[in-house]
């Protein structure tokens, strides 16, 4: 019998609302976040993980935040749909942070950035987030998400030091184009590139999805 995408993404929803692998943060977290958007998705945008104030309080991928409603607002704004074509994750699907007394749940400290631990126990949800769409292109938003994925992806295992080096190049596996972009904190709060520039970049994916 064919897999349905939609069922298996369903499944795979449950299994990342129930997982307990990393103890630590199953102690802390609201909510994991598992994946939203199209099951057969051409395109699959991937960033860190959800973060407290945003994502995780929602319950929904980029949301509740300036940046993820940013990449939100570009989908739309570049013609991409999460009915039709797109996906939205996490490499990690929930927010990493530590108790400041170091037990239990009191003293919540703020979020931090995932753990080797973490993204080991997590990517593999990722890979059958992409088995179940057979996406055209991968978009890693930031320097971490990106090195994370070409390392897994395409074996480099050099760590790429700065976004302005990869930014929107091109690296292809026989499955799919990795296209790493700037995360929306490096156009938002850094301002490493314009707002401008940016939608741009995004509009020029839909070329590279024509052509894939």
């Amino acid at each position: 019998m064919p897999i349905n995408a939609k069922e298996s993404v369903e499944k795979l929803k449950s299994e990342i609302l129930t997982c307990q692998k990393c103890t630590d943060i199953v102690a802390l977290r609201k909510t994991s976040v598992p994946g939203t958007g199209a099951p057969k998705a051409n395109i699959i945008i991937v960033s860190d993980f959800p973060h407290e104030n945003g994502a995780e309080k929602e319950g929904i991928p980029f949301t509740g935040d300036e940046s993820g409603q940013f990449i939100r607002d570009i989908i739309e704004e570049v013609g991409l749909s999460l009915d039709r074509d797109t996906y939205l994750t996490y490499l990690v699907k929930c927010t990493p942070r530590k108790s400041k007394s170091g037990n239990g749940t009191s003293g919540v400290s703020e979020e931090e950035k995932p753990s080797a631990v973490h993204i080991e126990n997590c990517i593999s949800y990722l890979i059958q987030e992409i088995s179940i769409s057979t996406p055209h292109i991968i978009v890693s938003l930031g320097l971490d998400v990106s090195n994370t994925l070409l390392e897994n992806f395409f074996s480099i295992n050099k760590k790429f030091e700065s976004m302005e080096k990869i930014h929107m190049r091109v690296f292809e596996n026989p499955s799919f184009k990795l296209v790493p972009f700037f995360s929306p904190h490096d156009v938002k709060t850094a301002k490493i590139i314009s707002e401008e520039k940016y939608i741009e970049d995004f509009k020029s994916l839909s070329k590279l999805l024509k052509m894939a």
